[in-house]
């Protein structure tokens, strides 16, 4: 339900969008507007940047006295231009996140895919917000391989943030909240309803083609 909801949100922004710009008192787009690599709104590229991942929910203190950790993301991106105005992003991403506590470091690395509606405020900043889904791929306890068994290895959520552009060179921030709970099992292996979830600050500098 979750999911439908930020789907149909995203289809509503960009109806309203479109109507703006294409309305019969819409103001004709100036294509020289975009015009130079330092301001093209088609395109792929690649990124990369830290992760500040932090843990949060109302039991997230079962998992101890924990605090968040700084780790790392990287992938790839397309965007595909409707207007001078807004676009969309798809991107795959290979991101880690994850918490410590007085004995140990969990990671949980994620094979992460965005889906960003891209609105440009000015010729070269723009706001990102849009639905991601993701697939955890491996668990550590320090550098200790854990069985997936316990966790929710799908997870889904919104990520929100900034973009500028310099040429080629993007510098961004952006913050994916995740909404799917980190654990479905207990130790016992007996279903567990917890709510615990990913939080994740990003950096990232991209180069785009």
């Amino acid at each position: 339900m979750k999911r439908l909801f930020i789907l149909v949100f995203l289809l509503a922004v960009s109806t309203a969008s479109f109507a703006q710009l294409e309305g019969p008192n819409a103001q004709p787009v100036n294509h020289n507007l975009l015009n130079g690599s330092d301001a093209t709104n088609d395109g792929f590229g690649f990124k990369g940047g830290a992760n500040f991942a932090s843990m949060s929910g109302s039991d997230k203190n079962l998992l101890g006295s924990i605090s968040g950790i700084t780790s790392f993301h990287a992938g790839a991106f397309a965007q595909f231009a409707f207007n001078n105005f807004f676009s969309l992003q798809p991107e795959v991403l290979y991101s880690r996140k994850g918490y410590e506590r007085s004995d140990s470091t969990f990671r949980f690395d994620y094979l992460e895919v965005p889906l960003l509606a891209v609105f440009n405020i000015t010729q070269n900043v723009s706001v990102h917000f849009g639905p991601q889904a993701s697939v955890m791929i491996s668990a550590k306890e320090e550098d200790k391989e854990i069985d997936l068994e316990p966790f929710n290895t799908f997870d889904y959520g919104i990520a929100a943030g900034g973009e500028a552009r310099i040429s080629r060179f993007r510098l961004g921030a952006r913050y994916n909240l995740g909404l799917a709970d980190l654990r479905n099992q207990d130790t016992l292996e007996q279903k567990i309803n917890q709510d615990i979830k990913h939080g994740v600050f990003q950096v990232y500098l991209s180069v785009g083609f």
